[in-house]
């Protein structure tokens, strides 16, 4: 590790553990440690992060009961302000922009292109791979995709793939 990634790591280390090495973890200890000893910055960010904690110290660990009591009153009380005053308001209402619609024959017309020509594609990627025979020797029949019975016809992996026990290395394919 290089001096500026102890110094991030030291950093991280007192920010979650604070500035006593007995409460780091084992492992940042052993490596940090030797480093706080050589680096002048890393000692003094360690003297800073002591007089944190001493001023952490030093604050009260527990509320007293009447001030948590005084404190959930207050909110209490304007949350119950809010509600009432919710109910009192009418009610708001937000506009939402209108989508703009084309005229049908427009729409019609370029969804149909759309889908056409990537059909046609898919057709021409199709008749290229067979014409050229790049699916020979892959175990895949191309022929076996246009072979369906009336038994299949439910069967969505049948259609797909043919016969269900027309070949035994289907499964192989998915």
């Amino acid at each position: 590790m290089t001096t500026a990634d102890h110094m991030h790591r030291l950093r991280t280390v007192l920010d979650a553990y604070g500035a006593d090495p007995a409460r780091w973890p084992a492992a940042d200890r052993t490596v940090l440690e030797p480093f706080v000893a050589q680096s002048a910055e890393a000692r003094a960010l360690m003297a800073a992060e002591a007089q944190f904690d001493g001023v952490l110290s030093q604050v009260a660990r527990t509320v007293p009961a009447a001030t948590a009591d005084r404190a959930r009153a207050a909110l209490f009380a304007k949350l119950d302000g809010e509600l009432e005053a919710a109910a009192a308001a009418p009610g708001v209402v937000v506009p939402f922009a209108r989508k703009t619609v084309r005229p049908p024959a427009v729409a019609d017309t370029r969804g149909f292109w759309k889908e056409a020509s990537v059909m046609a594609a898919s057709l021409l990627v199709g008749f290229f791979t067979v014409s050229q025979g790049l699916l020979e020797g892959s175990g895949f029949d191309p022929v076996q995709l246009t072979v369906s019975s009336v038994d299949d016809a439910d069967d969505v992996s049948a259609i797909a793939l043919g016969h269900a026990d027309a070949e035994p290395s289907e499964e192989d394919l998915l």
